[in-house]
């Protein structure tokens, strides 16, 4: 039995789920937002602390990035997530750079909003900010065809849930307040990744996120 607990609009979540309906693998979702029940049990299977967390036959992960990483060891008769030989670097090189953009908006956007008034807090923001434009900048350079590494992948999927979860942001800020601390940062996408992404947007597993 496959279950994974996950917040809906979460990009490291919905990474995994597009990973797991690219593997044609069936799972349990668990909604760690709307049943806190689920959360609670997510908490005690994970030290992390954190969504997503996957169980695979008794097997737990947590992190998107081992989760994601695993599923081509565990089942690699399945269509591959990972390419093999020169589009590996790429690829891999995509996630990094991925994580480092929302690494450096939700940080202080969420987990160190609390120390907003101290007086490091605009130049810390500042150092955040601009390690995540420097990050998306280099993304945008490198989306320049359909797909990332030759055909879709990780990589694909990585940029596009993170531009997706970038691009909802206005409508949600009334509803999410960390959406809106976040906001407040004044980080936004370059224009050229909403235009890789709308190659992608009609694709049946994006449009069941």
């Amino acid at each position: 039995m496959r279950t994974l607990y996950h917040f809906r609009f979460s990009p490291f979540s919905r990474r995994v789920r597009l990973a797991l309906a690219h593997k044609g693998l069936e799972v349990e979702l668990r909604e760690g937002r709307d049943v806190p029940a689920h959360l609670e049990e997510a908490h005690e299977l994970s030290p992390l602390r954190t969504l997503p967390v996957y169980v695979d036959d008794g097997r737990v992960l947590s992190d998107s990035n081992a989760i994601v990483q695993w599923l081509d060891r565990a089942y690699p008769k399945a269509p591959r997530l990972w390419p093999d030989g020169e589009l590996a670097a790429k690829a891999l090189q995509t996630a990094a750079l991925v994580d480092a953009v929302l690494d450096n908006v939700v940080n202080p956007g969420t987990r160190y909003w609390p120390l907003r008034d101290h007086p490091a807090w605009t130049s810390v923001c500042d150092e955040c900010v601009g390690r995540a434009r420097g990050a998306a900048d280099a993304l945008a350079a490198m989306a320049t065809s359909e797909t990332i590494a030759g055909a879709w992948s990780a990589a694909d999927m990585y940029l596009l849930t993170m531009t997706l979860w970038f691009e909802s942001m206005p409508e949600r800020r009334t509803s999410s307040a960390n959406i809106a601390q976040i906001l407040t940062l004044g980080f936004s996408l370059p224009a050229a990744l909403s235009r890789w992404a709308d190659a992608h947007r009609k694709r049946p597993d994006v449009l069941r996120l």
